[in-house]
């Protein structure tokens, strides 16, 4: 059984980079609860582009400007705004 899904799109700041992507929520739920289902997990981001802060991030790890997904650390998001 498939749940509907609603993608959302969003800015995150974390504190190594910025990610403009989609969050996937369920249709007619707000971000706020999805956000605070989720403590001590890591979200998908999809179609995420992932704008590094810095050189906080290791020169070894490869960001490509698109990337189909990014898991992100919620303890680690510092903001979020829906675009």
């Amino acid at each position: 059984m498939k749940i509907p899904k609603e993608k959302v799109k969003v800015k995150i700041k974390t504190d190594t980079s910025i990610i403009i992507g989609y969050i996937h929520t369920m249709v007619g739920g707000r971000l706020s609860d999805y956000m605070s289902a989720q403590k001590d997990k890591f979200i998908p981001i999809t179609e995420a582009t992932v704008f590094p802060l810095e050189k906080k991030i290791e020169e070894d790890i490869n960001i490509k400007d698109d990337t189909e997904v990014v898991f992100v650390n919620v303890k680690k998001i510092e903001m979020l705004v829906r675009l």
